[in-house]
């Protein structure tokens, strides 16, 4: 299920894109809704690595910050 409070402004018209951060590292492309446009969003095959790494350190601060 897409989280829509996560989205990425359309790269073409500007439209919010939802998307999953994980099925994003996966390589899943997410279409853009506006149904007059044909552009989609994907991450490059050598930013998987680095965008797995910020996650999983924010999800690290995010545990943190809730034991506080």
């Amino acid at each position: 299920m897409l989280n829509q409070d996560q989205t990425i402004p359309c790269p073409a018209c500007g439209t919010k894109i939802p998307f999953d951060t994980n099925q994003l590292i996966l390589g899943v492309q997410f279409s853009c809704p506006n149904t007059e446009c044909d552009a989609s969003i994907g991450l490059a095959g050598e930013s998987k690595v680095i965008v797995k790494e910020a996650m999983e350190k924010l999800e690290m601060v995010k545990g943190k910050i809730s034991d506080v």
